[in-house]
């Protein structure tokens, strides 16, 4: 369900600076809702939008709100040439710090330049809003309140490994990331569901046919099995680390 936010670009407040020239609706995004596949078709269908608009191919980039800052922010939006773009998604956008919210409201002109923007919350809008934090916020009230709104359903579907291998067939690495974060955060049992993935990811690799790459990528999945069965590492860890040498290369 599609819900845009009221044009109201007008309304800016006298402390940020909005791009003259560039709508907000048209460049930021807001998906509301706690069903992450609605989630992922509605980010799917917003970066074909933004595509079929623009000539140029561009590269997609996913951050982790919890854990942005504003030197990693600066260097991931700004580290690009006039001629690209990128789709940028924030994944939990509830969670920005606000050093970094301060940090987008005030650098939003220059980042808008050239990025589009995706925010994720799995909160449902009417909650999000209501937020204190947010309420007398700069970044929202300025930003994500005038953001193109997608509110998707929420009730909160459990993810599940099918969810992972889904993932896996799309070679997205940040959807992979997240699921298994959901994953190892739902009570799976660590030592269970680390060896299970490595199983998955076994069966997807035996399929390569060019044997030196197959040869390294086999080498990754025994060092990982080995990091969580013998080791005793943090098998979430050793997952998302196994899931950036195999998907990251893609």
């Amino acid at each position: 369900m599609v819900n845009p936010a009221r044009d109201n670009n007008k309304d800016i407040t006298r402390r940020g600076k909005i791009p003259n020239e560039v709508n907000i609706r048209e460049r930021v995004f807001l998906i509301a809702g706690a069903d992450f596949s609605q989630h992922q078709r509605v980010v799917d269908n917003v970066k074909k939008r933004i595509l079929r608009q623009k000539t140029s191919s561009f590269d997609s980039l996913t951050i982790y709100s919890k854990e942005a800052n504003a030197k990693d922010l600066a260097e991931k939006l700004f580290t690009t040439s006039f001629e690209e773009n990128k789709i940028v998604i924030f994944k939990n956008v509830q969670e920005l710090s606000l050093v970094a919210r301060k940090f987008l409201f005030t650098n939003l002109d220059k980042i808008l330049s050239n990025n589009y923007l995706i925010f994720e919350t799995d909160k449902d809008y009417y909650q999000f809003q209501k937020d204190k934090k947010l309420i007398n916020d700069d970044f929202f009230v300025s930003v994500l309140k005038k953001a193109t709104l997608f509110k998707v359903a929420s009730i909160k579907r459990k993810v599940t490994i099918e969810d992972f291998i889904a993932s896996l067939r799309r070679n997205n690495l940040s959807d992979s990331v997240y699921i298994v974060e959901k994953l190892f955060a739902g009570g799976s049992k660590d030592r269970i569901l680390g060896p299970q993935i490595i199983g998955i990811l076994v069966r997807k690799l035996s399929f390569l046919e060019n044997p030196a790459k197959k040869d390294k990528y086999f080498k990754y999945l025994w060092e990982a099995d080995r990091a969580i069965k013998e080791k005793g590492l943090d098998s979430r860890l050793v997952i998302e680390s196994l899931l950036v040498k195999v998907l990251g290369s893609h």
